[in-house]
């Protein structure tokens, strides 16, 4: 019985080791690359704010589930980025690009300890 149990006990590890480990560095790399685009996305968006001068704008939100809604926004100047958990902070353009600057680096150090 207890050979039973190493051998099956080895093919869980061999299980583990050829399979669910390289999908997990895969699920990884895919998830740094939606992590980029979305910090490429806020940054280039602050960018443009700050470079046409935008005072006021017409967008869309998500309300959830892929609902949108039309929503207008008097002043520019702040704006509220998600930190994470559900919480928003409110943020000069400065200050959001200080902000992503930040959080990329944090990302980055993150990244290379799980691999």
């Amino acid at each position: 019985m207890d050979r039973f149990r190493q051998e099956k006990l080895q093919r869980y590890e061999e299980f583990v080791d050829k399979r669910l480990k390289p999908d997990l560095v895969h699920a990884i790399a895919e998830r740094d690359k939606v992590f980029e685009q979305q910090k490429l996305y806020l940054r280039k968006n602050i960018e443009n704010l700050e470079k046409n001068s935008v005072t006021s704008l017409r967008t869309l939100v998500n309300l959830g589930s892929e609902v949108y809604m039309q929503a207008d926004v008097p002043d520019t100047q702040r704006i509220f980025v998600d930190i994470g958990l559900g919480f928003h902070v409110e943020f000069t353009w400065s200050e959001a690009l200080n902000f992503i600057s930040q959080r990329e680096e944090r990302l980055a150090r993150y990244t290379l300890f799980l691999l």
